[in-house]
């Protein structure tokens, strides 16, 4: 292929050679061309010489091909050392047309990756590159200073003006020319610029401080001698003025110092912070979280701003401050200012549940100073505990952070105007089950030990009476010492709590009995699948066979039921046995399919074995991870009896010759690569035989396909499903959702707009983002699959992913007061094997018998039947939503 297109370079028009480098270009990101294949040395040639030649060219794009194909064809060039491909591509990085620019500092890039050193001396060019007027051209040279400045660090770099020399770092002087690049015009170029700030570590704290102040601070300017700013204006007309007047008085513009950096880190990440995108808000956030990590006195400064971002008009964009602010918190405890506290106070009645779970973990992070000020927390607390019930456990597990970390603040004052003590009367016993009171509690039993024992003098009996209670409702929110806080003339209380909440060994008799019921009943199950599977034909006749697999298919139902009663919550099943037991299923299913197959009178009951079937092993191929390929084998083969048996169940006589061919064809090619799957791995069954035949040519098709059906009616008879032993680690995708935009009263919009909902939800095991879909259940039971945005799935570990979807549409053709039920479900989506006939089998539906050859090969090109999907989600969410019409409040301009 390489050869043929070298040697149309010859004689082709420049817009064709063009579009040659660019598909040689594409082979060598698809296929790895030039790397692991070997191109003949006559078509290298030619390449080279067409190469070099069209770098000169008058065309701009085919100089730009050409660039970006030299450093793939000659990374590496023997006879004319090793930088003359880099050289020459550094000679058109001050090409006149921007997109050869652009091309040559992307050909420096991947040179750069692909292990050619950088030299420092580019550096200056980068620079210029910067301030080039084409955006693509600036974004390369931004990435090619960090690779240069990461490269040579300590390199110096000197800056001369007005007669002064200084030095510093190269790395110093990048990550200022970088900050510069946050002012840029366009919104992907500061992104980039505040992204790649992020990257930097040992900068010096003069310049990573200056990031947050507009003002060039003074150990960013240098003194200028008496009589050099004269010298500097000589020759240029007469001195300027040296002050200019403005309301505040004189302004000086020609003072005895300048700026190190004219424009340099002034202000950038404050500049960052106050963009109108917030894509470039975001990047500023991350890139504070980075620098932050490694610093803690910038730490310091970021807070304040990063606080003020709570008050963000975009969700994301909070929580992306959230996050930076938390971990931050979690190196050192955060210290707020009331006006900080003010603000974070504020955000706590966010509407979004995602933003407030948020908040409760920074303030779990952060300490005040003053008794006033955790009072005034407090009462917030309180009051998100009366408007959002949901958000009890982030609260709690935020006071218990708060009781550690204000231990010195809690006082004796503090608890008696918290929980209502007077000092003079005898106080009443609050209620158990009162969430206000369970919250305080937590508060003041998580402190120190001292602290802890100095509050036992004043608080009343019943506040420890009810601590056995409140630690075994809040698992987790009590320490384990807590015992030590019940003063000693309570002791039945410290008996309590001395108590296990469990019997240990009443616990471990259960688990052991569990265990061996469960181990007990996956053996069992093991054995019938081996016995199912190794089965020889049985003698006598029909009859027996058929009595033993409805004999075989109960066993096997008692096997799993016997699974199923076995298992707990203190069990942990093995993933592999959860596939084996979801497999044996559907062989007991299979069973009653062989025994029922002589007769056609339950066609209905036929066709939805067959659905269940085929749906449970698409669910099982979806949702393993780790799957090994015999077992997929096994899935494979037992879909091919499912659309046997679902084929079995329509008389072909019925149908038009044209579709009854194409049905017979579809379920015969699924057969071909089933055997040859099988072939593959040395495994021939015989009653694949007469499947993968061709069937005998006649001018009458009816024989044909009497043929085929008779084959088919001997396939499902003597079918014999592979074995099935999941071998090494196998995992099961999961779902988690945790919040909705409902929770306790049905959501109301404006029935004249779509609706928006929010999801949020955690997913294990999920290999590819991509196949990820919420399906939303409209109230006429129609299901809409719906592809979440990249920005709403954040990977949080390897094949792990969370989704925090708050803006799905639901397009309701309700009107003002009808009110309904929408459900939401997260899925996978997986493709199918033979898209038109699965998409019948999976729904457990039947092929009309006045269903068109037309309608077949539309429905064929359908993309929509193409793919499955599959919840992985434990149950629906149930979403209320009542349609109202919102009327504008009236002014006082209307007439009452």
């Amino acid at each position: 292929m390489v050869a043929g297109l070298t040697l149309a370079l010859t004689a082709a028009e420049p817009s064709v050679r063009c579009e040659i480098y660019q598909a040689l270009g594409t082979l060598y990101e698809v296929k790895g061309m030039f790397a692991t294949v070997a191109i003949p040395t006559d078509a290298k040639s030619r390449l080279d010489a067409a190469i070099l030649s069209d770098l000169n060219h008058s065309q701009h794009h085919l100089r730009s091909a050409a660039l970006a194909l030299l450093p793939i064809v000659r990374p590496h060039d023997q006879s004319a050392g090793p930088n003359s491909v880099f050289n020459t591509i550094c000679s058109y990085a001050a090409d006149a047309h921007p997109k050869v620019r652009q091309a040559a500092l992307c050909a420096i890039l991947r040179q750069h990756m692909m292990g050619v050193a950088l030299p420092v001396e580019m550096y200056d060019e980068c620079v210029v590159a910067t301030k080039d007027d084409f955006e693509q051209v600036r974004l390369a040279a931004i990435e090619l200073i960090w690779a240069i400045s990461s490269a040579f660090p300590e390199y110096p770099v000197t800056i001369e003006k007005y007669d002064t020399t200084e030095t510093i770092r190269l790395l110093d002087d990048a990550f200022v020319k970088l900050c510069d690049m946050v002012n840029d015009s366009s919104v992907i170029v500061r992104q980039r610029a505040c992204a790649i700030l992020g990257r930097y570590r040992d900068v010096k704290h003069s310049f990573l401080s200056q990031t947050f102040s507009k003002q060039v601070m003074s150990n960013l300017r240098r003194f200028v001698p008496r009589g050099q700013r004269g010298k500097s204006n000589k020759g240029r007309g007469p001195p300027k003025a040296s002050s200019i007047p403005t309301p505040q008085g004189d302004a000086e513009v020609d003072s005895d110092e300048f700026k190190l950096l004219d424009s340099g880190a002034a202000g950038a990440f404050v500049h960052g912070l106050e963009d109108e995108y917030q894509e470039v808000r975001d990047a500023a956030i991350e890139s504070i979280t980075e620098l932050s990590i490694g610093s803690t006195e910038f730490a310091a400064k970021a807070v304040d701003f990063l606080v003020d971002m709570f008050n963000d008009s975009s969700d994301r964009v909070r929580l992306c401050a959230i996050r930076a602010l938390v971990a931050i918190g979690d190196r050192s405890v955060i210290k707020l200012t009331e006006e900080q506290l003010s603000i974070a106070l504020s955000a706590m009645k966010d509407a979004c549940h995602t933003v407030r779970e948020g908040i409760y973990a920074f303030l779990a992070v952060s300490a005040v100073a003053q008794p006033d000020a955790l009072s005034k927390l407090m009462a917030a607390m309180k009051s998100s505990l009366d408007k959002y019930p949901d958000d009890q456990m982030p609260i709690y597990r935020a006071l218990m952070a708060l009781g550690l970390s204000h231990s010195n603040v809690i006082n004796t004052a503090f608890v008696r105007a918290l929980l209502g003590i007077s000092e003079h009367y005898l106080s009443r016993e609050a209620r158990i089950d009162d969430t206000v009171y369970a919250g305080n509690v937590i508060l003041l039993m998580n402190t120190d030990l001292p602290t802890r024992h100095e509050l036992a003098t004043i608080l009343p009996d019943y506040v420890f009476s009810h601590l056995p209670y409140l630690r075994d409702k809040y698992r987790g929110c009590f320490p384990q010492d807590i015992v030590q806080s019940v003063p000693t003339e309570l002791g039945f209380v410290r008996q309590m709590l001395e108590q296990p909440r469990d019997d240990p060994a009443v616990v471990q008799l259960s688990l052991n009995d569990r265990q061996r019921r469960q181990s007990s009943a996956l053996a069992n199950i093991r054995s019938v699948l081996s016995l199912v599977s190794d089965r020889e034909e049985m003698r006598g006749g029909d009859d027996v066979e058929r009595a033993w697999q409805v004999e075989t298919a109960a066993l096997l139902a008692r096997r799993v039921g016997e699974f199923e009663h076995s298992l707990g919550d203190v069990v942990t099943v093995p993933q592999a046995e959860c596939v084996v037991v979801e497999y044996a299923r559907a062989i007991e299913l299979v069973l009653l399919v062989q025994s029922r197959a002589a007769t056609m009178l339950r066609r209905q009951e036929h066709i939805d074995l067959a659905s269940k079937i085929m749906l449970s092993m698409y669910k099982i191929e979806a949702r393993s991870v780790g799957l090994d390929p015999s077992c997929r084998l096994a899935l494979v083969y037992l879909r091919l009896f499912a659309h046997a048996a679902w084929l079995h169940a329509h008389s072909m006589t019925s149908y038009d010759t044209r579709l009854a061919e194409r049905m017979l064809a579809e379920f015969s090619l699924r057969a071909k690569r089933a055997d040859q799957l099988l072939r593959d791995r040395s495994i021939l069954p015989s009653e694949l035989g007469d499947l993968v035949q061709r069937p005998t040519e006649s001018t009458d098709p009816q024989p044909a396909t009497k043929q085929t059906a008779g084959s088919i009616r001997a396939f499902i008879a003597g079918f014999k499903p592979l074995t099935f032993a999941p071998l090494g680690r196998c995992q099961l995708v999961s779902a988690s959702c945790s919040k909705t935009a409902v929770a306790r009263r049905p959501v109301e919009f404006n029935h004249v707009f779509p609706l928006n909902l929010s999801l949020s939800a955690s997913l294990a095991w999920v290999a590819h983002r991509s196949k990820i879909v919420v399906e939303v259940t409209m109230p006429t039971n129609e299901v809409i699959a719906l592809h979440p945005l990249p920005s709403t799935l954040k990977p949080l570990a390897p094949l792990h992913w969370s989704l925090s979807w708050d803006a799905i549409p639901v397009a309701l053709p309700l009107s003002s007061g009808e009110s309904t039920a929408i459900g939401l479900t997260i899925a996978l989506k997986h493709t199918v094997d033979v898209p038109w006939s699965d998409s019948f089998i999976v729904k457990g539906a039947v092929v009309p018998d006045m269903y068109k050859i037309e309608s077949y090969y539309k429905a064929a090109g359908d993309l929509s039947r193409r793919h499955v999907c599959i919840p992985i989600a434990d149950s629906s969410i149930s979403v209320g939503v009542n349609p109202v019409e919102f009327k504008p409040p009236p002014s006082s301009f209307t007439r009452i």
